[in-house]
């Protein structure tokens, strides 16, 4: 009687079954290509070309964006920085005077209206809230002023501090309440004197020096006698306040005005 046959026996992994040289896979030298291998798997390679597609598209609207947005950037900075000169660069060229001075327009009635004495009184007063401190700091840009008319007028004027008020040639307020920056008027009486107003910020107790000081280079140019505008934007008599010192022309006109002849010495 022939034996049982084993059938729980699995012969697949007997290996002397198998000829082993005869498989073909890498070997101890091979290079594993893996995308070969990821051939096999098409969804795969679905999803990374989706990944590529999406990845690639954003580099093509990114640097544009950032190319965009830095030019954007300099163009602010530049026209910040060099359109307001440029404009009144080109406003200064385009709108040279035609004339040397304007003494014309500043005569009242065809004559001068201006002091004739050399030295100067003035007086100045504040807000009831002023401290005689206070005064003196709002002063200072006042005084640069008055430095940059004597200066133009040589030694035919000299600004000199009041006894007192009441006996001055020249009262200077510094206000809150008026509604221009500033203004200059002729007292009532029998001599030549003038009145000056310089707004004060009524914020704040102390304005800018550099705005008083510009304010009080026009109102005291009208004060010495400029009764009238300068049509030229470069001068501290135009109408709009906005240059610190005399100009060429303003200097001129005044000299002519107190018929002095020549540059300042």
């Amino acid at each position: 009687m022939n034996p049982r046959k084993d059938t729980n026996k699995d012969d697949r992994w007997n290996l002397d079954r198998w000829d082993l040289t005869a498989i073909d896979g890498p070997g101890d030298g091979d290079e594993f290509d893996k995308h070969d291998e990821e051939e096999y798997d098409p969804h795969m390679t679905v999803v990374e070309n989706l990944d590529e597609d999406r990845y690639e598209g954003r580099r093509r609207w990114l640097a544009p964006l950032l190319r965009t947005t830095a030019l954007i950037v300099l163009i602010f900075f530049g026209v910040a920085f060099t359109l307001e000169p440029a404009y009144h660069a080109v406003r200064g060229f385009v709108q040279r005077p035609d004339s040397p001075d304007y003494l014309s327009s500043v005569l009242v009635d065809g004559h001068p209206l201006i002091f004739h004495q050399s030295e100067i009184r003035y007086s100045m007063v504040g807000p009831p809230n002023y401290s005689q401190a206070d005064i003196q700091i709002l002063a200072q840009p006042v005084f640069t002023a008055m430095h940059n008319w004597e200066r133009a007028l040589g030694s035919r004027i000299r600004f000199v501090p009041a006894s007192s008020i009441g006996g001055d040639d020249l009262l200077i307020h510094f206000v809150t309440d008026l509604n221009v920056a500033g203004l200059a008027t002729i007292r009532p009486g029998d001599r030549y004197r003038p009145e000056v107003y310089l707004r004060i910020n009524v914020d704040s107790p102390l304005p800018s020096n550099a705005i008083l000081e510009t304010i009080a280079n026009h109102e005291l140019g009208h004060a010495l006698g400029l009764w009238g505008h300068s049509g030229y934007e470069g001068d501290c008599m135009y109408p709009i306040a906005g240059q610190s010192t005399p100009s060429a022309r303003d200097i001129r006109t005044i000299r002519l005005l107190y018929g002095l002849q020549g540059a300042p010495q």
